[in-house]
């Protein structure tokens, strides 16, 4: 176990990379509850050197969905949200840290642009017409949304990261953020 804290440390030598998860995964799940995107759970991997993804990096969390077409048809039904979804995550490390870890807004940008079926290099306007509407307005509004459910987003965190599994359902995660007040 020691090992793997180390490695979460060294991500953010400031704030810790264990720190960045529980927020960046909190920023998700609580944006998923405000859009309606039903999810299994939210968790944090204790070693995330066991977790490694498609390209061989580690991966640190995330929110469960039942499969990947469930964020499929989250794109399809509501392009805007779903992003609004995508980004919270490291939107919301930028609001308590002023900063992210190294590649987190890109992956959760791409994750949406996967499942919005956008697998080339992407341009402001190919951005927009998958979105009908700028890609720099619906990131700063959920800059702004994100930082307008930080109590919730602190509180799912807090909640995150003092279980010993690392895990919350996402019955868990409403019920924190209607204590919230979001």
């Amino acid at each position: 176990m020691k090992a793997s804290l180390d490695l979460w440390n060294s991500l953010c030598l400031r704030h810790g990379g264990l720190g960045h998860a529980v927020i960046h995964e909190a920023g998700h799940a609580v944006v998923a509850v405000k859009h309606g995107i039903e999810f299994v759970d939210v968790s944090i991997n204790p070693d995330p050197t066991l977790h490694p993804n498609e390209v061989g990096a580690f991966t640190g969390g995330g929110v469960r969905l039942e499969s990947v077409d469930h964020l499929r048809a989250a794109v399809a039904a509501d392009p805007v949200g779903s992003l609004r979804f995508c980004l919270a995550g490291a939107l919301a490390e930028r609001a308590a840290f002023e900063h992210t870890l190294k590649d987190s807004y890109r992956a959760d940008l791409n994750s949406w642009r996967v499942c919005a079926g956008l697998r080339d290099a992407q341009t402001e306007e190919s951005l927009e017409a998958a979105l009908g509407m700028p890609f720099a307005t619906v990131s700063r509004s959920t800059m702004i949304e994100v930082r307008q459910l930080g109590p919730a987003v602190t509180a799912v965190a807090r909640a995150l990261g003092d279980r010993p599994t690392l895990r919350l359902s996402l019955a868990d995660v409403r019920g924190l953020v209607e204590a919230a007040g979001a």
